[in-house]
């Protein structure tokens, strides 16, 4: 292997680690690192000049936690630089001044590292051992997370108590304003009441009190549009209308339910039935009522329809 002396025949100890013109007379210089060369090349340029060696020294000494990696890419790069003289070898002393040579402006940057502003003291305005960045009231030692905050002193945090104001009542699973624990239908939004415990919503059901049925049945439309016919044109009393709707085949059942059902003002029938007797004969007061209790009506509607229509 050459070494960078270029001098033969009488052993002499090798130059120090260094840029060197290349042996191949190619005229570009190249690393020697104190035993072998550096594979990668470099252009001929400038000899920064001697006695920067001693500034690498003074420098790394005095900045040693960077100086490891940032003193070994500076001090290439200062090196790197060259010297004119592409011709010649330099001598072992010109290679320890060029080896320590140091360009002041990178020095400089890499005092900016190791000099970093300090990061910020961490703030705790309410002294609860919570910082105020992560603290949800940062004035309320009390308070440290959203699990902290419960309004209604129920034991459940706000954020999850669907009736944060309402110690009585906490969870609402399905989301429509009725809590879980009054809420016949827990899971369904659309429904909430079953008085009658038959698993059908009042909201949907034609018996909501009676828990034995809960729609209407084909007989019990046909005896309510019937009842609502006979009610077009004629008044009637309670038992009278369920004793036509009999007549008619309905079964007693069907016809009581469809009489009911339509909710009728039998003091309005009973006024309405009067005033037909009277459109047709005469009547004494009393025999006017009378005669709307034999019609059907209790002495009481029929004393308020005498009283409308005579």
């Amino acid at each position: 292997m050459n070494d960078p002396t270029g001098q033969h025949g009488q052993f002499q100890p090798p130059p120090p680690p260094g840029m060197y013109t290349d042996p191949d007379g190619s005229g570009y210089r190249r690393w020697w690192d104190g035993r072998q060369w550096h594979p990668v090349q470099q252009p001929p340029a400038q000899d920064p000049g001697p006695g920067t060696a001693r500034k690498v020294a003074t420098w790394v000494k005095a900045h040693p936690k960077t100086s490891g990696g940032i003193a070994a890419v500076v001090l290439i790069a200062a090196i790197a630089g060259g010297s004119g003289d592409t011709d010649a070898d330099p001598s072992p002393e010109q290679a320890a001044d060029r080896s320590e040579t140091v360009v002041q402006a990178d020095v400089e940057k890499a005092g900016e590292v190791v000099d970093a502003e300090p990061a910020p003291v961490p703030v705790d305005t309410d002294g609860d051992g919570v910082t105020d960045d992560v603290d949800v009231r940062p004035d309320d030692p009390s308070i440290q997370t959203d699990d902290d905050i419960d309004t209604d002193k129920d034991g459940v945090p706000d954020h999850q108590d669907a009736f944060p104001k309402n110690a009585e009542f906490s969870r609402d699973t399905d989301g429509d304003g009725s809590a879980d624990s009054i809420d016949d239908f827990p899971k369904d939004d659309r429904y909430t009441t079953d008085s009658d415990g038959d698993g059908v919503a009042d909201s949907v059901d034609d018996f909501p009190q009676d828990a034995s049925r809960s729609e209407i049945t084909s007989g019990m439309q046909n005896a309510i549009d019937s009842a609502e016919n006979y009610l077009d044109f004629s008044a009637f009393s309670r038992s009278g209308l369920i004793d036509q709707l009999e007549f008619e085949d309905y079964s007693t059942d069907d016809a009581t339910f469809a009489v009911d059902y339509l909710d009728v003002d039998w003091n309005e029938q009973a006024a309405k039935s009067a005033e037909n007797y009277l459109s047709f004969s005469s009547f004494s007061r009393q025999g006017l009522i009378d005669q709307l209790v034999f019609e059907g009506f209790t002495y009481e509607q029929a004393e308020y329809g005498v009283s409308k229509a005579y």
